[in-house]
């Protein structure tokens, strides 16, 4: 019997059961550390403090918890990759026409464009010297007074076309004349007939009758360079002294593709007989024009 376990008192057990030791078991001791800038203390555990060997149920259910989402996440994923495998996926396509060196064209026309015959200004309100490169845009005409547009030519109203070879190449005033469209901001493929309706009639009355030449082409205004798409001949009969006739050369066009940027040109000449040819456009009642397909 131990000198300090009381008389009559029976001996105690040292021995504690393993509950008993888990109530009983103390915080790991900690160090008291001062730090050197603040006169604030901090408890920082020794280098050699066993790791709790106990998680707190409340961080084992929160890591129970992430692991579950962790392992939904790589179950969706692998899902997802088993699925694009074997399925088509679908995608959003954006538009590239902003950029640079694309060479897709946009495809057909959406409908038929007709583009019109124009002087400058339009509508006319005097009348004009010869021009060239006038504007063909889809602007129907407005004006109802048909002026004199090559008052350096001719004295009557419209414009005339002197007769001479007849070809592309014709430069001088008063044998030709040109209209351009703007610059097209896409790519565009023609497929159909293209028409001109312009309105014509001789410059003076007899004669054998000439004939009226139409070049549809794309003009390049980057290079100053064109492209051919066709050419169209028509007769002209009426009298100067006749009503204005409408004549209409025509172009068959497969899968013709005219670039961004480019714009699309009618250049008239006249050639054979023996009277010139004059023409009218810009005005409601003579609305000469072309129409692609």
């Amino acid at each position: 019997m131990s000198a300090s376990t009381p008389r009559g008192s029976p001996a105690r057990s040292t021995a504690r059961s393993p509950a008993r030791a888990r109530r009983d078991r103390r915080p790991v001791p900690h160090l008291v550390a001062r730090s050197s800038l603040a006169d604030a203390a901090a408890l920082v555990p020794p280098l050699d403090a066993a790791w709790p060997a106990v998680t707190p149920p409340r961080r084992a259910r929160i890591r129970r918890r992430l692991a579950a989402l962790i392992a939904a996440g790589l179950l969706v994923a692998a899902a997802s990759v088993a699925f694009a495998g074997s399925h088509p996926v679908l995608a959003r396509l954006t538009d590239a026409a902003a950029v640079t060196g694309n060479t897709f064209a946009t495809g057909s026309w959406a409908a038929a464009t007709t583009w019109y015959l124009h002087n400058n200004p339009t509508p006319p309100t005097a009348n004009t010297a010869a021009q060239f490169n006038l504007a063909l845009d889809a602007t129907a005409p407005t004006a109802a007074t048909l002026y004199n547009y090559d008052t350096n030519c001719e004295s009557r109203a419209g414009r005339s076309i002197n007769r001479n070879t007849g070809l592309v190449s014709e430069a001088t005033t008063c044998r030709y004349g040109t209209w351009r469209s703007a610059a097209l901001v896409a790519a565009r493929t023609l497929n159909g007939t293209a028409t001109l309706t312009v309105w014509a009639r001789k410059t003076s009355s007899g004669g054998s009758n000439p004939t009226l030449r139409a070049f549809l082409r794309v003009f390049n205004p980057a290079t100053s360079t064109y492209t051919e798409l066709g050419t169209g001949n028509v007769t002209v009969t009426a009298e100067s002294s006749s009503p204005w006739a409408a004549h209409i050369p025509a172009w068959s066009l497969a899968s013709v593709t005219v670039p961004a940027g480019s714009q699309v040109e009618i250049k008239l000449v006249a050639l054979n007989g023996t009277r010139n040819v004059e023409v009218a456009y810009d005005t409601t009642a003579y609305p000469s024009a072309l129409t692609l397909p």
